[in-house]
């Protein structure tokens, strides 16, 4: 195992720097890192193959409320398919690196209009500064009213509707841009390959009539319901936490029901605590890293939360907002410099 592909915080300022992590020994991390790249093989064509097999189905059995049906669980498809890119950022589909990264700009970055070498800038930026000015996703929120909780339930509702009729794109599309534009650091031969690669999806749409399914079934649910999800995702990651945890860890694990695992939280993503501690470990051995986690006494006082309804209820209620109690372990273990964790939920 090459531990140089662990991204950490380790380069951050001293006061947001998160401590040695010694809650698992090296030998249990090493064999929870090492990677298995039949899994990803087989997640990214399970992933495509239901695409293709909704949009078809669909198609052939067209009513409306059938296509509000298969918007939904396309976008969930392709929140899955944003998962695994995600893997393919850390290194985490296959040994070889060359292969990992085109797999993840071919199959998993491109289709979803972004660049996986552009969105890794950003990603490995995130961990090491998390919850600072050097986080490029803190900063895209920092003054935003949308993440300031807690909110009221309409406020909350409001803000949710809106995503789930496109009014969320700009934000998305924000986002796509902020991405996009570390691609003028990669050689032309990328650039020329990848928009050669949306010419040639165009082109192919247009001379098989596909167009207009290529827009019903892919752009749409791109930018309605995946935004949708994508805001409940990340509200659950790193907002509506107790002021208490230190603003350079504030991150939460939620424990999905089996329909929110479905819908919100595909590929193990709700363990998001355990992948910031050890994101050398690759999506489908997150479970085994919890489960591990929970018999140390350290790690007792991490913020979990049962459901994404949980979450959303954290975010209305006065309760997370709660301040003033002892430094738990966890965070000492952590090398914060003060905090206490909200008991576990």
């Amino acid at each position: 195992m090459n531990f140089a592909t662990t991204i950490t915080n380790n380069d951050a300022p001293e006061q947001y720097r998160w401590a040695e992590k010694p809650m698992l020994a090296k030998r249990e991390l090493w064999e929870l890192s090492q990677l298995q790249p039949w899994r990803s093989t087989l997640h990214i064509l399970a992933e495509w193959t239901a695409v293709i097999t909704i949009a078809t189905l669909c198609q052939h059995h067209w009513h409306p409320l059938v296509y509000a049906l298969a918007v939904m669980v396309l976008a969930s498809r392709q929140h899955a398919i944003m998962i695994l890119l995600h893997e393919g950022t850390h290194y985490r589909l296959f040994r070889n690196r060359k292969l990992n990264d085109w797999v993840s700009e071919l199959f998993l970055a491109w289709p979803v209009l972004i660049s996986a070498r552009a969105y890794r800038a950003n990603h490995i930026a995130h961990h090491r500064y998390l919850n600072t000015d050097g986080d490029p996703d803190w900063v895209r929120r920092k003054g935003d009213d949308a993440w300031v909780f807690p909110k009221r339930p309409w406020q909350l509702g409001k803000l949710m509707l809106g995503d789930l009729v496109g009014l969320g794109a700009i934000a998305l599309l924000r986002l796509m841009k902020t991405v996009a534009s570390r691609d003028t650091a990669v050689p032309r031969g990328f650039l020329i390959a990848r928009y050669s690669y949306y010419t040639a999806i165009l082109s192919l749409a247009v001379w098989f009539h596909l167009l207009g399914a290529l827009l019903l079934y892919w752009f749409v649910p791109l930018f309605t319901c995946l935004i949708f999800i994508f805001r409940i995702r990340s509200i659950a990651e790193h907002s509506a936490l107790p002021p208490e945890i230190p603003m350079a860890a504030r991150t939460r694990t939620t424990i999905p029901t089996p329909l929110e695992r479905f819908l919100l939280a595909p590929k193990n993503v709700a363990y998001h605590l355990e992948h910031h501690l050890y994101p050398s470990v690759p999506f489908y051995r997150l479970p085994e890293l919890h489960a591990l986690l929970s018999w140390k006494s350290e790690f007792r006082d991490a913020h979990i939360t049962k459901s994404y309804l949980g979450v959303l209820r954290e975010c209305i209620g006065a309760r997370n907002l709660r301040s003033g109690g002892k430094t738990g372990p966890f965070w000492t273990r952590l090398g914060m410099v003060s905090g206490t964790p909200a008991t576990a939920k």
